[in-house]
């Protein structure tokens, strides 16, 4: 029996359970080749949990993270981390990742997408990429202050690329396909900043 290649990239939906729905949305158009889902179908509350539960919570959280890495090793070259949130300026988006070259493939390809227009130009109604998305490199001492509760081992990891893609929505309304169709674009310009010069896959993760 011939077993099919993994796609380059691995998408995963539903970390947060509210946020699930989403996830499968952009999901659903998403080229099989070069993508592949992992669906987490009973996944944590994306709501601030109260001093009380914070330890708890943070276990639960690196523990699931943590389950991804068999997902990811010897098959897929990036990870994307798909969440969504609120913002009343979206349909917006932030890519959150560690690895500079990527950063820099990221920036560089939503000045101009493949075949020379913004990449995030008529998702967002003709806002400009550069204002409608921003790449934020974890752990760059020179760019926006981040913090993350993701664990390391998933963000700088030497066998593979780690992307958290924050998609905001104003609301839940009309707005909505707007951000569907802006993270699928997004999906797509990441999986072309992939090259062998980014990456080294080893068997370390």
């Amino acid at each position: 029996m011939v077993v099919a290649p993994a796609a380059p990239v691995l998408v995963v939906i539903g970390i947060h359970r509210e946020e699930l729905a989403f996830g499968r949305e952009v999901a659903a158009a998403l080229p099989p080749g070069e993508v592949e889902v992992l669906e987490i179908p009973d996944g944590l509350s994306g709501r601030r949990p109260r001093p009380d539960q914070r330890f708890r919570y943070g276990l639960a959280h690196e523990a699931l993270y943590l389950q991804l890495l068999p997902h990811m090793r010897g098959r897929h070259r990036l990870l994307i981390d798909l969440h969504v949130g609120a913002d009343r300026d979206g349909p917006c988006a932030d890519l959150i990742c560690g690895d500079a070259a990527l950063a820099d493939r990221l920036q560089a390809g939503l000045a101009h997408g493949p075949g020379g227009e913004p990449v995030a130009g008529s998702p967002v109604a003709g806002v400009p990429a550069a204002a409608a998305v921003r790449v934020i490199r974890l752990g760059s001492p020179d760019g926006i202050p981040t913090r993350t509760v993701i664990p390391e081992r998933i963000w700088r990891n030497p066998a593979f690329l780690y992307l958290c893609m924050e998609i905001y929505l104003p609301d839940d309304g009309p707005a909505r396909p707007q951000a569907v169709a802006l993270a699928r674009r997004l999906i797509g310009l990441a999986a072309q900043c992939l090259d062998d010069a980014v990456t080294a896959p080893d068997c370390s993760c």
